[in-house]
């Protein structure tokens, strides 16, 4: 039987838990020029309704942020990557 010390295995979780934490299952970059970052994009889209990122990308010079909000519903946010305003919310 291997025996870890416990220091070891609290090690182990710490390192871990960025993995169990959510993150968008795909992730693009893209070239969306400005101030606005994906993970900027991704805040504003939070703000904008979205709870679960699956999907955050750089498509026609703007970020689509693609997941789900509060009633599991789909929804995709828009973000102008120069100001970080929001040009367009859809839900399905």
């Amino acid at each position: 039987m291997v025996r870890l010390p416990l220091a070891g295995i609290a090690a182990a979780l710490l390192f871990a838990a960025p993995a169990f934490a959510q993150s968008p299952t795909q992730v693009t970059p893209g070239r969306c020029a400005g101030e606005v970052d994906i993970t900027r994009a991704i805040e504003i889209a939070r703000g904008a309704g979205i709870v679960r990122v699956d999907q955050a990308e750089c498509d026609d010079g703007r970020w689509e942020v693609e997941g789900r909000d509060a009633q599991n519903r789909k929804i995709e946010v828009d973000v102008d990557p120069r100001d970080g305003r929001v040009v367009k919310v859809e839900r399905d």
